[in-house]
């Protein structure tokens, strides 16, 4: 006596759709857990803005600091208020404002450096 273990295509298909929603449901529950900052940051750790003030990032946009440049002989490393190294290797600082810095930034008060 053998047990039929076939099984239909329409029951097949059925199934096989059930499991792909439920990679995508997973995949969308799982991105919700985090707000994506964590990956960001690995990735860009001169993006690390944790510990500033209100009032110090209000200062890094009133002198619109962008991460990079729109001018490319206009960047922070070759900037007079540019701090080497101050967060790391790849990020260095500005005696303007607080946090890290691209070296590849830039904001309305650069300078030249002499």
């Amino acid at each position: 006596m053998s047990k039929d273990n076939s099984i239909s295509r329409k029951a097949f298909l059925g199934k096989i759709s059930m499991l792909g929603l439920a990679g995508a449901g997973a995949g969308v529950f799982l991105k919700g857990c985090g707000n994506g900052e964590e990956a960001t940051e690995a990735a860009d750790p001169c993006a690390d803005l944790s510990g500033l003030s209100e009032s110090d990032i209000q200062l890094r946009e009133t002198l619109q600091y962008v991460a990079e440049t729109p001018n490319p002989q206009e960047r922070c490393d070759n900037c007079e208020y540019w701090i080497d190294d101050q967060h790391g290797p790849q990020c260095g600082g500005c005696t303007l404002f607080a946090g890290p810095v691209h070296p590849a930034g830039w904001c309305v008060s650069w300078v030249p450096e002499s």
